[in-house]
């Protein structure tokens, strides 16, 4: 003897228990995420920094890629890691007096590409 189709007795199965409205069910819980209340001990924010690039910079960047473009760290999707880690190091070494991260240099590279 069958129990019957399910579309009839959802009562007893677990998946279908939650199309059954409830009281429970029709208020939304917020996450912690969304709620505004900060935690405590949590990381502040890094608000990303404009690297302030003159001429000089620049033309020392262009000239850092051109040396590092036949040296392989170059694959058809662009630099590998090893290869943008290598530039950065060299343009701190060429330009003691700016601390561009690499991220700030690789968007200058992409800016000065297109």
């Amino acid at each position: 003897v069958g129990k019957g189709s399910p579309r009839f007795n959802i009562g007893g199965s677990p998946k279908l228990r939650r199309f059954i409205p409830t009281t429970s069910a029709t208020k939304k819980k917020t996450s912690p995420k969304c709620s505004g209340a900060k935690k405590s001990g949590s990381s502040p924010r890094v608000v990303k920094q404009r690297a302030d690039w003159n001429p000089g910079l620049e033309r020392s960047l262009v000239d850092i890629l051109h040396e590092f473009k036949e040296s392989g760290y170059r694959g058809d999707n662009g630099w590998n890691s090893e290869g943008w880690n290598r530039m950065v190091k060299e343009f701190h070494v060429r330009n003691k007096y700016v601390s561009f991260t690499k991220s700030q240099i690789q968007d200058k590279e992409g800016q000065l590409k297109r």
